[in-house]
């Protein structure tokens, strides 16, 4: 075959070299395609018939909201034609499912039926990776053919309510959970989450959490933000995390400072620590009461029997300049011999004067590791 090139040059072209890349093995192909988006995927059907199946055969199904906007605004999809196109997608696509994407968040969708069906098929077809965000308005229930996909490696929920149907779930193979705005209603307190892999866990804006007990002897990661009813006993299976991020804009349990110095007993391999706005409530809560026993406590050299032996890092963030804040800081720095960094990031309505103050007191403070480097700066502007 003889073509011409842009710069008009013939070229001889032999056809059994046009297209390498159709002959290559599908595992390699479905490795190329996986970071294309669903539309995309779904246009090399007219390449050639070679193409035609391609995309109902590739193991990751990506419909997210870009997804979703595209097709509704090239053709005006209604409720009902949304349902019949996920229902085709699925019912066209051959072979396992290792991701499936669904994000309906920007969709109010109120047809529940439809989404409990989509996911008995996908976890029929063994997937391992799973992403389902729904409307925040209209949460939907957890469907149950969840809790029996034991295939599953990584679990991302967003907006959902969680009835689990039995006492105790097993994800054997999990390996990172999130959880995000996710009403959990069990039958019963106690509801056991058995993940016997699981090396890192999120929870943001989650409600009903004390009702939980997660089993999870590898964990290393653990975030959670805004999960109010948080307790002391929930991280009485998190021996081995290495990593805590533990954020609230608000929090309201009594007794909250010694919750967290218990934390610390719980948790002995943890290495870093980042917390925020750690113990505003916590003190207007006690300012009312006899705030003295608390602070004769946090003063007591017997306060903390040990010392934290792994600890390297911990952050600090919108710091109230409460006494609290500063005991528990002043206990780091004395029990952590590996500690090399404390980050306290002021709030905004604490002055200049205030923070200088703050500073001395940390450097004058008893450090039981010789290299720890203390910063007291605005957020960001840590070195």
């Amino acid at each position: 075959m003889v073509n011409m090139n842009n710069r008009g040059t013939k070229v001889i072209i032999d056809e059994n070299e046009i297209d390498k890349i159709s002959d290559l093995p599908i595992d390699i192909l479905d490795e190329i395609f996986k970071d294309m988006s669903f539309r995309e995927l779904v246009k090399t059907c007219i390449l050639s018939k070679k193409w035609e199946h391609f995309w109902a055969m590739h193991p990751i199904l990506v419909l997210d909201g870009e997804f979703f906007k595209e097709i509704s605004g090239n053709i005006g999809l209604t409720e009902d034609g949304f349902s019949v196109l996920v229902d085709n997608i699925l019912l066209k696509h051959v072979g396992s499912i290792v991701k499936f994407f669904i994000d309906l968040s920007t969709i109010y969708y109120t047809d529940d039926r439809d989404l409990g069906h989509w996911l008995l098929c996908v976890t029929s077809k063994y997937v391992k990776e799973l992403t389902l965000k729904y409307h925040k308005h209209n949460r939907y229930t957890f469907p149950f053919c969840i809790f029996d996909c034991p295939t599953l490696t990584y679990l991302d929920v967003t907006n959902f309510i969680v009835k689990p149907h039995s006492s105790k779930t097993l994800f054997p193979d999990l390996l990172k959970l999130t959880l995000k705005s996710i009403k959990l209603r069990p039958a019963k307190a106690n509801y056991v989450l058995n993940t016997p892999l699981l090396s890192s866990l999120t929870l943001i804006a989650c409600n009903g959490v004390h009702l939980l007990t997660i089993s999870a002897p590898r964990i290393h990661f653990l975030t959670i933000n805004d999960s109010h009813d948080i307790r002391t006993i929930f991280f009485v299976n998190f021996s081995n995390v290495r990593e805590l991020l533990f954020r609230e804009e608000s929090y309201c349990e009594e007794g909250r400072f010694i919750t967290w110095s218990l934390l610390l007993y719980l948790c002995p391999n943890l290495t870093r620590l980042g917390l925020i706005n750690f113990c505003i409530q916590v003190f207007n809560t006690l300012r009312k009461r006899n705030i003295g026993e608390v602070t004769h406590y946090l003063e007591d050299p017997n306060c903390v029997d040990k010392q934290f032996e792994k600890f390297e890092f911990v952050e600090l963030r919108k710091f109230e300049g409460t006494q609290f804040e500063l005991y528990f800081l002043k206990q780091l720095l004395a029990y952590s011999p590996s500690l090399s960094r404390m980050i306290v990031e002021p709030s905004d309505d604490i002055d200049v004067v205030e923070v200088l103050h703050l500073y001395e007191k940390l450097m004058m403070s008893l450090k039981a590791s010789p290299r720890v480097k203390v910063i007291v700066a605005p957020h960001g502007q840590a070195a």
